[in-house]
């Protein structure tokens, strides 16, 4: 069985297209379908099947691409260490949170890395589960997980299942961002309840809690005065956010606090906002066992300063 045909096929997964897997691969399609082939037969399993959407994996093929990747992990950590002289290799894959202070900490990091070093880094910003699905099944070197704290055991018991430990990074209650032309702007002593009754709510739209349905949703509803009429616009890229706060500005979104210098290049403000339940927490997770590499360790610490300076300054 050759573990070459590991990466195409997880490379197929990837793309859902054999087309531009074989794209991807510098390779011809046909010898690209030939050698998948060849791996199904090896297997006695068929790992693909063709659809209108494109080619997806069988039930028998997802098991067997999530023991591919980690089998490409490990033949990955051994070609490291058999290479002591090869210039360090700091390919990452990391899964987070729409969060401004996560993005500002990767930019930070990648400014101050050694040119002299190879890099190839995948930042995916997405939800919790997708995030845990990333490091589970996915390859992800690490990730951030985001939750409200009245859902914490059945996030931790979603993690012991699958085999990921976890750390805190952040707890924190999170903030009304908005512009500063925002009507409320300038008020103190906001609630979710008044903003939500007044103005147009931008929220990210896919968070979900392991194991029950509609969790976060009946958070905020409980939280809205009653026979309030509901705008929200969900929005699931957090510069179109960010830009769509800054154009209407009769709208706002609570966040984790956001760092200054986001907040000025965008004309942004946070104010408190108070509302029942509101402590969130933000975690990384990673494999059971696995110790980050010292790069990786180095984008954690910058995670932690940056968190710091937005941590330890005092809100309105």
């Amino acid at each position: 069985m050759n573990t070459l045909h590991f990466r195409y096929a997880v490379e197929i997964e990837k793309t859902r297209s054999i087309t531009q897997a074989a794209e991807n691969l510098y390779m011809a399609q046909p010898n690209l379908s030939k050698a998948i082939k060849e791996l199904e037969n090896s297997l006695g399993i068929t790992i693909f099947r063709r659809t209108s959407k494109g080619v997806i994996p069988t039930d028998q093929g997802m098991k067997f691409l999530a023991c591919a990747k980690q089998i490409l992990i490990q033949i990955d950590n051994m070609e490291a260490i058999s290479s002591p002289n090869k210039p360090r290799d700091r390919k990452m894959r990391i899964s987070v949170p729409r969060a401004g202070y996560i993005s500002k900490a990767l930019s930070e990091f990648i400014a101050a890395s050694d040119t002299s070093d190879d890099m190839e880094v995948y930042f995916c910003e997405t939800n919790s589960l997708r995030t845990i699905e990333n490091v589970r099944e996915n390859g992800y070197n690490f990730g951030i997980i985001r939750f409200n704290a009245a859902h914490e055991k059945y996030f931790m018991d979603f993690l012991a299942e699958k085999n990921l430990e976890s750390q805190l990074l952040w707890e924190y209650q999170q903030l009304a961002v908005m512009s500063a032309e925002h009507p409320a702007a300038e008020k103190e002593n906001l609630t979710y309840g008044e903003l939500s009754a007044h103005y147009a709510e931008l929220a990210q739209g896919d968070d979900a809690v392991p194991y029950i349905a509609g969790a976060v949703d009946k958070l905020f509803e409980a939280n809205r005065p009653e026979g309030t009429k509901v705008r929200r616009v969900y929005m699931f890229d957090r510069g179109s956010a960010l830009d769509f706060l800054l154009t209407v500005p009769q709208s706002f979104m609570l966040d984790s606090p956001v760092p200054d210098s986001l907040c000025g290049k965008y004309g942004l403000v946070q104010r408190k906002c108070e509302f029942p339940d509101n402590n969130f927490k933000d975690m990384l997770i990673y494999s059971s066992g696995r110790k980050l590499s010292p790069s990786e360790l180095a984008l954690v610490n910058k995670l932690y300063e940056v968190r710091n300076e937005a941590a330890f300054r005092e809100y309105i």
